[in-house]
Formats: C-alpha cells, structure tokens, sequence
C-alpha cells in the first residue's frame, strides 16, 4: 500500500518536472533570428577601438553586428587589394573589436570591403565593375588578402566571413570564387558568404561554395512615383523574399540579408543606393521605407540573417569642442536612423519574436519564387528587345520543363505590349 502511494506521489511530481524540461528544451532551442547593425570602421582612426558604438547597438536588441572594414585598389584597373594606412583598421584593433563585440553577446560578421582609391574624382569604376589589367594577379592578391582577414576571423571567433560583396564584374570567374573559399577555409571554420547587388543576382553562379548566400536590398521601389504607397512597398520587398528565396532554391544554400537601409532624404525609395544625392533631408519617409520593409520580413522566417545599413557614416568628425559627433539627429541625411523616428521602428523589429532556424523554408514557397522569378524573366523575352537569358534561366528551362509550362501559361494570361522596346525605356 505504501509503495502504491509512493508511486502515485513520484506520478504527480513528474507531471510539473516534465512540463518543466519541455519549457527548458523549448527556451534552448528558440534562438532569435539574427538581427544586427552594420558598423562601418569609418573614424579614419586605424587603431580606433569601438566600444561606444558596440554598446549602443547592443542596446537596441540587435543580437549580431556586422564590422565593415575598407580596403583598397588604387584604380579600377589594379591588379592589387591592399590595407589603406588610414581607413583600413589594424590587425590589433580588428582583433580587439571582434572580443569587445563577442564579449557584449553580439554574433559577428567581418565584412572587407573595397573601396577605390579615386572613386570620388573617378566615378567610372567602383568595386561592382572593376576590371583589373591581369586577372589572374589580381585573384592572386585577392587570395592571399582573404587568407590573412580571415586567419584574423578565426582569431576573433568571428561567426561569419565575407569574401566580397556587389563585385559583380568578377561573376564571370565562378571557379576562382570556389577556388578561394576551398582555400579561406583551411584558416577559418566559420561560415563564408558573399553579398550579391540588388541587380546581379542573374550573374551569380558559385552559391555552392559558401555556408550562406548574402544580398544586399537596394531595390529601387516604386521609382516613378513621389512617394511609395504601403502597397508598392510590400510588393517590392515580397518580390525581394522572392529574390532570396530564388537562390536558396538554386543552390540549396539559405540565405541572409548583408545589408537593407534607407538614407533619411526625398526619393530615397527610388535609390536606395545613392548616399551622395543632394535631395532634402526626408526622416518621415525613411521611417515609412522601413515600416514596410519590416512588415514583410517578420514574416520571412527562412532567412538567415538581416543586418541594417548603417550605423553611420562620418564617424570621424568633431564637435568644436573636439569631442566626436554622433549620428543621426533630425536634420541628418544619412542611412543612420539615431535621433529619428526610424530608431524606434529599428528596435520594434529586433524585438520581434522570430526564431533562427524556427520554421523549415516552405517547398511551396520557394516553388512559387521560382515559378515567378521565371515569370519575370520570360516577360522579358517577350517585351525587351535586349533581353539576354541568364545561363540558370535557360538550365532551369531545361531541367525543369514543368515549371516553365507553367511559367507560361501565366505569361499567356497578361496581354502582350503593342511593341517590344529597349530595356530601361519603359516610359
């Protein structure tokens, strides 16, 4: 009799212990998805420790940071990638920022970027197409500039490694992009990325060789109009959902957003791109962009990662009093969203409940991309003289006759254009 009560006490304590467990596996298991800041290593001070920003993005709930640093080819005909002695950080304060960032909690992605020398007098070339006079020394350079970063990530136990972004003109080299990273990984075990241009996602081709696939949003939205409708905002960034989904489908990798912001100016949704337009200062429409844009990625729950452009831009100037100035404020232009309506909307989404890893991406979501990202292109075909099919389009068409049948059977629903004409003459 006693070993039947025994048992039936030890029955009802295990009830509240085994709800217990299942909360704690539960808690375990639901990471947030990472949301973070990109901060740019832009003070001009190459030793320049950057504690102050780290915290300050900290607080605003972002989980992970992007830590940008500026490297350089002196002209878009260079056969070399080489460190700037001042815009360029040093190995010592890279290492230094990865721990105080590691220490603060936050997961790190290190992002090399390059810079020109003479962009700002030479407006022909930037990094997305550059066109070195030997190709085969500048991959040379290149590698062994991305072997010495990344020993320094795996130093810093950097989560995430970027081998490049927008460097469109090098998509036609896919082997010597698998040739890096086969090579980057014998220093650094973390995963690899790359960031694709809004406009070169047709160019890309070795989504194979990294851990997960980088895009960078400027998507121009609603480009003929004044000012975007809530609607044209949503559809742009389905279509951009799409995108991504798009090449998760192809190359079975997921996918992260490296970068998505808007400078606080007029028209900003026409080029989200453009930091040196001259237009007024705009921080309604700013927060307006982002509203949207946050509205459809909570919900995008297969994406690995989504990092907002910019901390700031002028991290190096001073007050008067030479005390430095922070970004942001009422009056500032820029991507920074401090001081601005925009700030609150930023942290709004941070504190969103989506969860990394929460929900396997759809078969039926990412068949519809696939499906309408064909759709567009066949629209195309049909309404643009210059049109040229992308080598994965006409794979694709190939191996998955199905899904083009389908394709067009929805092209033969829209009505034709009286004429074909050149692309970009729309109107």
């Amino acid at each position: 009799m006693l070993a039947r009560r025994l048992l039936a006490l030890l029955a009802l304590l295990a009830v509240p212990f085994t709800f217990w467990l299942l909360r704690r596996k539960q808690a375990k298991s639901l990471v947030p998805q990472p949301r973070g800041i990109v901060l740019g290593m832009y003070t001009g001070d190459p030793n320049y420790i950057y504690t102050r920003e780290l915290r300050r993005i900290q607080e605003t709930g972002a989980t992970c940071v992007t830590l940008q640093a500026i490297y350089r080819m002196d002209t878009g005909h260079s056969n070399s990638v080489h460190r700037h002695p001042t815009s360029s950080p040093t190995e010592a304060a890279l290492l230094e920022n990865f721990k105080i960032a590691r220490g603060l909690g936050l997961r790190v992605m290190f992002f090399p970027t390059i810079n020109l020398k003479d962009e700002k007098e030479n407006v022909t070339f930037w990094r997305g197409n550059i066109e070195p006079s030997d190709w085969e020394a500048w991959w040379r350079s290149y590698t062994v500039f991305n072997m010495r970063l990344a020993t320094l990530a795996q130093q810093g136990d950097v989560e995430w490694f970027s081998l490049g972004t927008e460097q469109a003109s090098s998509h036609r080299f896919p082997d010597h992009w698998r040739a890096l990273a086969k090579e980057v990984r014998k220093v650094y075990k973390g995963k690899l990325t790359y960031s694709v241009n809004f406009d070169s996602h047709d160019t890309f081709t070795f989504g194979d060789a990294l851990d997960v696939i980088g895009m960078n949003t400027y998507d121009p939205i609603a480009k003929y109009d004044d000012y975007p409708s809530d609607d044209q905002i949503r559809d742009a960034w389905w279509w951009i959902v799409a995108k991504a989904r798009t090449l998760r489908a192809r190359f079975d990798r997921p996918v992260m957003i490296t970068e998505v912001g808007y400078p606080s100016v007029a028209h900003a949704h026409v080029g989200p791109w453009d930091f040196r337009t001259d237009k007024p200062t705009d921080i309604a429409l700013q927060d307006h962009l982002l509203k949207g844009t946050f509205k459809v990625l909570r919900h995008w729950s297969d994406g690995d990662a989504v990092f907002y452009y910019l901390y700031g831009e002028n991290l190096g100037d001073h007050n008067g009093d030479g005390s430095q100035k922070e970004p942001g404020g009422l009056e500032d232009r820029t991507y920074a969203v401090w001081g601005k309506p925009a700030e609150e909307t930023l942290r709004e989404y941070f504190a969103q409940p989506i969860w990394e890893g929460h929900i396997t991406p759809k078969r039926e979501d990412t068949d519809e991309a696939v499906l309408q990202t064909l759709v567009s292109h066949a629209r195309k075909a049909r309404d643009y003289l210059d049109y040229e099919e992308p080598e994965w389009v006409a794979s694709w068409r190939r191996d998955h006759p199905e899904v083009w049948a389908k394709a067009m059977a929805v092209l033969k629903a829209e009505p034709p254009p009286a004429k074909r004409i050149p692309k970009g003459r729309e109107r």
